[in-house]
């Protein structure tokens, strides 16, 4: 094989990686969200506490129980809340073991910032699902650079002041970065 050919296909297994990665999150994305356009109240309920753009900030919403009907709310950074409808379009939230009335403004208000302060524990968990992905990434990419030399030739890797899609030519390296020191 040459290295045009171990390349494209490089770059094609990355772009299909790329796009099967963005339907796996819009399918996730659509059904976490399936429960809050089924229960019209619970998505008023939903933007009262986080915003309108509470989806950016929920991962998952699954329903517990059926009676009294209960929803699990699990947030991007793993922590989560419980939401009980207690009838007439009425909602309990349950955050940190504590009840709020989201009736009451004062009790809407502490568990908007409860639910701020969940968000707020540890917001980086997706960076260890990123370490996993990069560790895959690697060894696939160390088996596609076992190829390309096999071939012949070195992997062609991007330079860090490229723009995406610019890739170094053979032959061609780019110099180090030149560090800053620390100041004090």
């Amino acid at each position: 094989m040459n290295k045009e050919l171990l390349l494209e296909k490089y770059i094609k297994k990355a772009v299909r990686k790329a796009i099967r990665e963005a339907e796996e999150q819009a399918k996730q994305a659509e059904k976490a969200m399936y429960l809050v356009y089924r229960f019209p109240g619970l998505k008023k309920l939903m933007e009262d506490l986080m915003s309108p753009a509470y989806g950016r900030f929920v991962s998952n919403i699954d329903l517990v129980a059926p009676k009294p009907t209960t929803f699990n709310v699990k947030l991007v950074n793993g922590e989560g809340f419980v939401i009980k409808y207690i009838g007439k379009g009425n909602f309990i939230v349950k955050v940190s073991g504590k009840k709020y009335d989201p009736i009451n403004l004062g009790d809407l208000e502490r568990a908007s910032d409860s639910i701020a302060a969940l968000l707020e524990l540890n917001y980086a968990p997706a960076e260890g699902q990123e370490k996993e992905a990069s560790a895959e990434q690697a060894a696939n990419d160390a088996g596609l650079a076992a190829d390309l030399e096999a071939a012949g030739g070195t992997p062609e890797v991007p330079s860090p002041n490229a723009t995406p899609g610019e890739i170094t030519p053979p032959g061609e390296e780019t110099p180090p970065e030149e560090e800053t020191p620390p100041t004090a």
